[in-house]
């Protein structure tokens, strides 16, 4: 892994050189699935490289966002750095100019997507470089990227999927490192394999099984996940305004806002509330998705937050998606509503019973109900 981090490092500042280029992308958020999911399947490329004797191709790992954010992904930070993963090492978006690569006629840029299967705005552009795809998602019909090669399949997390991947192709390379880097985002995307938080999968079960006989991972896995998810919880360092952007996704416009809190306490920071509009208006959005969750004694909580800048009409029709929503249902309760008269904007907050709905749940029901109001 280490000369593979180097070598695709080292490629960085000799583009000019290189003819085929193989960018492994994960998604926007860069949490520690798409992170570690993106390094590992990257290896394999390269080892895959190495093995068919193509001298010409170079594969770098690309962490999909702007560098200066990766010091808010608190739990990658600490797992990359407990594998003596640093920073340096790693490829950020506003590191290289894809853009540039696309256009040049002289090279190949080829795009495998993990941990996403359909592009941001920003991305479109990448399209047609597209020749792989690894998620854990159901299926976006806007998406069947026909003619490539396509891994879907709904686990608990993407990286059992890589490593799947990786067992059948390289298992000769499986040491304790990847084996432990490939374990902590199975253990956390799955709540430590809980079979209340229904997340796990028996792949995801196996896999995990599996890393830990090669790997002779000494960690017990609750050691392993409370590490994590402590990591993931420290907010210390952070104001409002970088949790915002923390673990951000946004769908047909709407920006939705995870956080390692419930949003009620989110709101009892230190100038939280003024930076809600702020955040709105820098994406030029009037309404705001926000997802807050807390683990206490690895019991679950969350909480759902909806902003909206007075005036915007698809917040009602947001509300009556998210509080009617049936498969699955989030179980909502309206516990609190703020309205600013001075700043123009109102803010509703619901307790979700429903523990396992999660995102992925919520994401497609606010980007339906989006496209539906505007014919799209």
């Amino acid at each position: 892994m280490e000369s593979f981090l180097s070598a695709s490092k080292a490629a960085l500042t000799n583009l000019s050189r290189c003819k085929r280029i193989r960018i492994v992308l994960g998604n926007g958020t860069c949490d520690l699935d798409s992170a570690v999911s993106a390094l590992i399947q990257g290896f394999s490329e390269y080892l895959d490289g190495i093995k068919n004797k193509e001298v010409d191709l170079t594969v770098i790992p690309l962490m999909n966002i702007p560098e200066r954010e990766y010091r808010v992904k608190t739990e990658v930070v600490y797992f990359f750095k407990r594998h003596n993963i640093s920073s340096s090492s790693l490829t950020f978006w506003d590191q290289i100019d894809l853009k540039a690569l696309k256009e040049d006629t002289e090279k190949n840029l080829e795009v495998i997507l993990v941990d996403h299967h359909n592009l941001r705005d920003e991305d479109i552009f990448l399209k047609d470089s597209v020749i792989e795809v690894i998620d854990h998602r159901p299926q976006d019909v806007r998406w069947p990227w026909p003619d490539r090669k396509v891994h879907l399949e709904i686990v608990g997390s993407c990286a059992t999927l890589v490593a799947q991947n990786f067992l059948r192709k390289h298992p000769e390379m499986m040491d304790s490192c990847l084996s432990s880097l490939l374990r902590g985002p199975i253990l956390i995307d799955t709540c430590n394999l809980s079979k209340e938080a229904g997340r796990a999968t028996s792949i995801d079960v196996e896999i995990v099984e599996t890393l830990e006989k090669i790997g002779r991972l000494d960690l017990d896995r609750h050691q392993v996940y409370n590490e994590i998810l402590e990591a993931k919880s420290d907010i210390s360092g952070l104001t409002p305004s970088d949790l915002l952007i923390r673990d951000l996704k946004i769908t047909a416009g709407v920006p939705i806002v995870g956080m390692p809190i419930l949003f009620e306490n989110f709101l009892k920071l230190p100038d939280a509330s003024a930076a809600l509009r702020p955040f709105a208006e820098s994406r030029s959005t009037t309404i705001v998705v926000l997802l807050g969750m807390e683990f206490k004694q690895e019991t679950q909580f969350r909480d759902v937050a909806i902003f909206s800048i007075n005036g915007d009409r698809l917040k009602q029709k947001i509300v009556d998606a998210l509080t009617t929503a049936s498969e699955p249902s989030l179980e909502l309760t309206l516990t609190r509503e703020i309205h600013e008269e001075n700043e123009k904007w109102n803010l509703l907050i619901y307790k979700q019973r429903n523990i396992r709905a999660t995102r992925k749940h919520v994401l497609p029901i606010v980007r339906d109900t989006v496209l539906s109001q505007c014919g799209c």
